[in-house]
Order: structure tokens, then sequence, then C-alpha cells
């Protein structure tokens, strides 16, 4: 008889008025499940293409914001330091857009321009991230609403660098620089051909800003140009990554190049990954590789000096994996 029909039958018959020698059940002690293992739920971004990322070398993060999801476009932020993301409560807000530009200024602040939502409705406003919110710039007359910029920080002349994009009225080819909150078109001599979706990214040792392919009148693009000194420069390296657009491009402090990521090759996202010495282009070999991607975020990681990648569109849909870069070595964040 079990413990509980012992002491049912105990119960009724004390009930009665009777007293019969009951066997005192021997106590069992209860068999205790182990406690759980807390599951710790780490936060990051969800997975999603045509984010928006750059350094914020003033607090030592990687910012991140929006991109597109097949529910809609996304208006949150994020930041990346010392392995972790936090994801800002800060408010007001971008309103949500995928395909915009982003650079660091070299005054505390990090500038968001354009893209657009839905892929419908272009953007041309411009916002400033100063480490903990966001605030609308006023910054006067700027580069006409477009998406899918190349857009840089330029460390030696101390100012954002715009090149090109997606405009209402087709792919443009002008230059626009932002420093001390305010645009200005600049009017080189000379200027790569339109184009969007180019990789753009800043060599300290050399000095210059370094762009690379984007989708032409023609098709995609394979062409290297540097900006510095206020002009842009046609290079002629002996070798080149293959014609893309959506490639993504960072400066690796860990090896001294830059790097440059997957991208649209004939219609197909890539898994390449290429090294700039400043003078030409190698394919590298790494041991393990980010699945093939097109528009990934990257940016370098000033808590660490590694290249920090973020999601993009995969073959199947959008990504949301994460994936560093040091010393010649992919390896993945922690989930």
């Amino acid at each position: 008889m079990s413990r509980a029909a012992l002491l049912l039958a105990a119960a009724l018959l004390s009930a009665c008025g009777s007293s019969p020698a009951v066997p005192t059940p021997t106590a069992t002690p209860l068999a205790t499940a182990p406690a759980p293992t807390p599951h710790r739920v780490v936060p990051r971004p969800a997975l999603r293409l045509y984010a928006a990322m750059a350094t914020d070398s003033a607090h030592r993060t990687v910012l991140l914001f929006g991109g597109g999801t097949q529910a809609g476009d996304l208006d949150d932020t994020w930041t990346w330091a010392d392995g972790r993301w936090t994801q800002s409560e800060a408010f007001p807000v971008p309103p949500p857009r995928g395909l915009a530009g982003l650079a660091e200024d070299g005054a505390g602040r990090v500038v968001l321009f354009g893209g657009e939502q839905g892929g419908i409705r272009t953007l041309g406003d411009t916002w400033l991230w100063d480490g903990t919110g966001w605030t609308a710039a006023a910054a006067g007359p700027g580069p006409s609403r477009r998406s899918a910029v190349a857009m840089g920080y330029d460390a030696g002349a101390h100012r954002v660098v715009l090149f090109g994009g997606a405009g209402v009225d087709g792919r443009t080819a002008d230059t626009w620089l932002f420093a001390g909150g305010r645009w200005t078109e600049a009017r080189p001599p000379s200027a790569p051909p339109p184009r969007s979706g180019a990789a753009m990214a800043y060599d300290p040792v050399h000095q210059q800003l370094l762009l690379f392919g984007g989708a032409g009148a023609s098709g995609d693009l394979g062409d290297t140009w540097a900006w510095a000194s206020g002009s842009w420069h046609m290079l002629h390296p002996a070798t080149s990554p293959a014609p893309r657009s959506g490639a993504a491009m960072a400066w690796d402090a860990s090896g001294g190049r830059m790097v440059l990521v997957g991208g649209v090759v004939a219609g197909q996202p890539q898994q390449d990954t290429w090294l700039w010495d400043g003078t030409g282009w190698a394919a590298a070999s790494p041991t393990v590789s980010p699945p093939a991607r097109a528009f990934p975020a990257l940016a370098a990681d000033p808590s660490s000096g590694t290249v920090l990648l973020f999601g993009g569109q995969g073959a199947g849909g959008a990504l949301g994996d994460g994936w560093v870069w040091r010393s010649g070595a992919w390896a993945t964040t922690p989930a």
C-alpha cells in the first residue's frame, strides 16, 4: 500500500472511533531533482540584411543600426564591445531603414545618412550618435536622397566622405564631406563612375580611403580607387577580387591590412575574403569562413583590434550570425 493510501485509511478509522494498530510507515526521502542549470540568454541583434555598422572609436565600440527583415525594416540600435552586444533603449531614434550610410566623424559622434524603407522610399536625413543617444542633425543642404552609399571617415582630413549611391534618379557619382555638423559638396577633378553598393574604408597606414566595386550602369564593377588630399585616384593592382556589389570592407589592425568580405558576383552571394596591403589585393585562405553573403555589416572593433562581421543576405535570406577576423582567421562570436 502506498504512503498516501495508508494515511487515508488511518484517517477514516480514526473518524469511526477505532484505534487499530496501524503500522507507522517509514518515511522515505523524496527524490530531489537537480536544480536546472540557468540558461543565460545573451542578447544579440536579430537576423537582418542591409544593416549599417561602423566603428565608434570615441566610445571603443562598434555601432549597428537598423536593417531589413522579411517583416519590415528595423530601427534598433546595438553596440558591440568586449565580445558582447548591448541594445540601446535611447529615444528618439532614426526612422526604420536599410542600406544607410554610417561612419564616425572624429568628433565623438557617428553619422548616419539616408537609406531606404521597404525598398520603396529613399531617405536623405542625417542623424548623429553621441555614444548614448541619437539626434537629428540640422546639417543644411546636403546629399540628395539616396541609399547604398559608400561612406567612411577620412582620419587624415578629419571629415566623413560620402560617395555615390542609388538616388531617386539613378546611381550617382558625387562626393560629399561632413565636418563640423555640416555637409559640403566636394568637386574633385576626377571621380569614380556612378555606382551604388560599393565598399569603402580608411587605410591608416597609407592615409587614404579605399573604395572597391559596386553596381554600375552596365553591371558590377571591380575597380579600386583611393581618396586622399581631396582627390580621387584610380589604382591599378595586378590582381583584384571579381567585380561585385554589396561587399563590405574594414581595416584589420591585427594584420595591418584592409579586409574585404562577400558581395554579389553574377547574382550569387560570395564567401571569399580579400586583403589589401596598400599596393595590391590577395585572396586569403582561412581554415573556416563565414557562409556566403552580400551586404554584411562589417567594422573594425576598437575594443579588441579585430574586425566584426554580422548578418547580411545569404542564399536563403537574411542572416544573424556573428564572426570575428583576427590575425588571418575567422571565428564565430558567442551565440
